[in-house]
């Protein structure tokens, strides 16, 4: 081994261990990784539930890195819970913002693209096997009132092996079944069957039956 990749293994090394400081397993095993401009912002009762490995930044695609040089950012207000289960991954530029007694859960082999972002206040869950592009946003909550009423906020569930394409928006109080691919630049406002194919805004379903690699 050079003395430069050698050089590389220790810095990487050392970033695991500040991050995974975060998380409630052992740091020895180092359940999160990640490059320098990585962050995790935990509030007071917060918890990083770690139970495999999570990967922060440097995640390119075939043709390249798409928010190079960006910050992944994860930050749980207080009493937030962060579940993930399995080798999750979170590209430069990705989000996961979990609001005072949120929960989020992310199943294995889970990644998202580049300046993806999740925002809960009360529960998102997301599945095994899903491929999430960049620029999605996928939020439970409005944040503001109309006309005084409650904001509405309500949980957002994503099944497995879904994908969501590039700009992609997940609102509030939303179902995506197993095996679905919601089209790029879609607004999800109600359900997604399984194994359908929807686009546009609202997105509605185009195609049944469908299957993707």
């Amino acid at each position: 081994m050079s003395a430069a990749a050698g050089t590389r293994q220790l810095r990487k090394a050392l970033v695991g261990l500040w991050l995974s400081r975060h998380a409630n397993e052992s740091t020895l095993r180092l359940p999160v990784v990640g490059n320098l401009r990585s962050r995790i912002v935990r509030g007071r009762g917060a918890q990083l539930e770690v139970h495999g490995r999570l990967y922060l930044g440097d995640a390119p695609t075939h043709v390249g890195y798409v928010a190079r040089g960006q910050a992944p950012l994860i930050e749980l207000r207080q009493g937030a819970r962060l579940r993930i289960d399995g080798r999750v991954r979170l590209g430069d530029g990705a989000k996961l913002l979990v609001g005072p007694g949120a929960c989020v859960r992310i199943g294995d082999d889970t990644h998202f693209d580049g300046d993806s972002r999740v925002i809960s206040a009360v529960e998102v869950s997301i599945g095994n096997g899903c491929a999430i592009a960049w620029e999605v946003l996928i939020m439970d909550t409005d944040f503001h009132r109309i006309d005084g009423r409650p904001s509405g906020d309500a949980a957002v569930s994503i099944g497995d092996r879904v994908w969501i394409g590039v700009g992609a928006k997940i609102l509030k109080g939303v179902t995506v079944g197993d095996g679905a691919i919601v089209a790029a630049g879609s607004i999800v406002t109600r359900d997604v069957p399984a194994a359908t194919l929807v686009a546009g805004n609202p997105a509605r379903v185009i195609r049944e039956n469908v299957s993707w690699d």
